[in-house]
């Protein structure tokens, strides 16, 4: 009987063929599904991922399990989840229903104790939270606001802010953000493309800084002001191509 039907025993080959296809099926979910990092989890998103997990289990922990039925219930769940995602963008009252709303703990200075009970978190908790975010007495404290994910944002008084260069008028270029060219000894072409740039050129670049081909290189970065910055893979420092 094919892997995919419910039957007494599998083959260590058709264990084999149905993790696969059961991995590959939720990698593809997933990608439709969306990326959001673990902390950014909904209520929702949370239980839709415990009962596809248990979902799947079911499927590899017993061979009596088919997976059509696998399949159906993990496609009608994302499903489900994506509705509830482009709902959430699109009507901000369901998004308020469905999504936790921040949480201001520490207000004008002043502890906020109903926020506090609210959100079960006393008071080593909140000072732990402010440490790692460099505050370690709230006094230099304005606003402390607990986050949907779980994490603290912290507005510190103007006293205890750090400088800037705004804050002494100090003009400053732009710096963008930098590009890897090289990695692990291959050249990164669309990387090139995108910045006007050709394989010689870099090549050129290397030769420069004595370096006699690409592989020797094992990561490379080009800035916004088109300096290069390279790695090799025989040498633990960094240099920047003259």
């Amino acid at each position: 009987m094919p892997f995919w039907e419910a039957q007494p025993t599998l083959t260590a080959v058709q264990w084999l063929a149905r993790v696969s296809v059961l991995y590959l099926y939720l990698l593809i979910l997933t990608k439709i599904m969306g990326q959001r990092e673990i902390g950014r989890l909904t209520l929702f998103d949370f239980i839709i991922s415990i009962i596809i997990g248990s979902t799947v289990a079911g499927a590899l922990n017993s061979s009596t399990n088919g997976l059509k039925g696998v399949f159906i219930t993990v496609a009608a769940l994302a499903g489900f989840q994506i509705i509830l995602s482009i709902a959430s963008l699109k009507f901000s009252r369901f998004r308020r229903v469905i999504e936790e709303e921040p949480i201001i703990l520490v207000q004008n200075g002043k502890l906020l104790g109903e926020a506090m009970k609210k959100t079960r978190i006393n008071l080593d908790d909140l000072m732990s939270l402010l440490r790692q975010k460099n505050y370690f007495n709230l006094s230099q404290v304005e606003f402390a606001i607990l986050e949907p994910n779980g994490k603290l944002s912290v507005i510190p008084k103007s006293q205890n802010r750090p400088v800037t260069p705004s804050d002494l008028n100090i003009a400053t270029n732009y710096e963008g953000y930098p590009v890897m060219v090289i990695e692990d000894g291959n050249i990164i072409q669309d990387n090139l493309k995108r910045n006007h740039l050709t394989e010689q050129w870099l090549r050129d670049q290397l030769r420069k800084n004595n370096i006699r081909s690409h592989t020797e290189v094992f990561a490379a970065m080009l800035d916004t002001q088109g300096r290069l910055y390279f790695s090799l893979k025989n040498d633990a420092s960094e240099r920047t191509a003259s």
